[in-house]
């Protein structure tokens, strides 16, 4: 004998699971209406005034406007004259990255500066759409012009180690010697664990109101932090903060944002063997943001190149390991010949 269908499916089931398709829809409202709510509240962008009194050597903190765009840096020397050495943080990062080798290096002698990129930091954040690399090293060359260098040595971390190489190659008279720290040089870069669920959904067509919350969320700008360093305790709240303060602002979202949608840089891989300048290559053993093998890839490219492994270390030796970084970096300036 059949069941009558009421009974395998009474009224109040059939009512519960039709309350049940209406709350799921208010709660869709309540997030759609929650997260536009999130993009209002969000400051533009840093200013530096504000924040002035928790950054580190804000006495060398200077601005100067380069192509219409007003870069900030930080700039220390014993002697106008020494040899210039040029600071490149990576994607989402700022001068804040080197505050632990900035005095040791002007210390050395040296003549340092270390810049906020384009888009990140405190320098400005355009809403011009140029933040391709080679709109990022246009800016580098015309601020060296501006002060007057006509040649460094450039230092630069992952994306800003991609900035490095790629300045060597299209203006090597501008290039001294480079130190690359866990560069990037390919589009796999971002396609890797580091940023593809950012990525997926900017190029996946993910709605333009969720993706700059991605880049802002403090869950996974700690969880990127935490995977970033390989002594956790590293981690503090000062280093947390510094990183999201720009994060939580609409300009520097929207330049990270334009930043990988730009990113091309399989070019470096294909050109980085045209590099002849002498070369040192840093890798941190346990960096979870790009393979250690891609150092090893990069120094057997580069003819003049020194490749240097740093054990119980992350993808921010600068930051982890200041002082065993800021010694190779002076071991290498400091010899003639290679």
């Amino acid at each position: 004998m059949r069941v009558p269908k009421r009974q395998i499916f009474p009224e109040n089931v059939r009512q519960l699971t039709k309350y049940s398709s209406v709350v799921a829809a208010l709660m869709g409202v309540a997030a759609v209406g929650f997260t536009a709510q999130q993009h209002i509240r969000r400051p533009k962008d840093l200013r530096w005034l504000d924040h002035v009194h928790v950054l580190p050597h804000p006495t060398t903190s200077n601005f100067r406007v380069v192509d219409g765009i007003r870069i900030h840096y930080q700039e220390q020397f014993i002697n106008r004259n020494s040899e210039v050495v040029i600071l490149l943080h990576g994607f989402c990062s700022s001068t804040y990255t080197w505050k632990d080798c900035f005095t040791p290096l002007v210390e050395a002698g040296y003549r340092v500066i270390a810049l906020d990129l384009k888009g990140f930091g405190f320098s400005e954040k355009p809403p011009d759409l140029r933040y391709n690399i080679k709109d990022q090293i246009n800016i580098i060359i015309r601020f060296m012009d501006s002060l007057g260098i006509k040649q460094a040595t450039l230092v630069g971390n992952s994306y800003g180690g991609a900035i490095s190489m790629a300045c060597a190659l299209k203006h090597p008279d501008r290039v001294k010697k480079l130190v690359l720290i866990a560069p990037a040089h390919n589009n796999a870069a971002i396609s890797r664990r580091f940023l593809k669920n950012i990525n997926w959904m900017i190029n996946s067509g993910g709605s333009d109101l969720i993706a700059p919350l991605l880049v802002g969320s403090t869950n996974l700008l700690r969880y990127f932090m935490n995977k970033m360093f390989y002594d956790k305790s590293l981690v503090t709240s000062e280093r947390y903060n510094a990183y999201l303060r720009p994060l939580t602002t609409a300009n520097c979202q929207m330049a990270a944002i334009t930043t990988l949608r730009q990113w091309q840089l399989e070019w470096i891989a294909e050109e980085m063997n045209l590099i002849n300048f002498p070369t040192l290559i840093i890798w941190g053993e346990q960096d979870w943001a790009l393979p250690v093998e891609w150092g090893a890839e990069i120094h057997f490219a580069i003819a003049r190149s020194q490749f240097i492994v740093i054990p119980n270390c992350g993808h921010l030796p600068q930051e982890e390991l200041p002082h065993d970084t800021c010694k190779l970096i002076l071991d290498f300036c400091s010899k003639e010949k290679y």
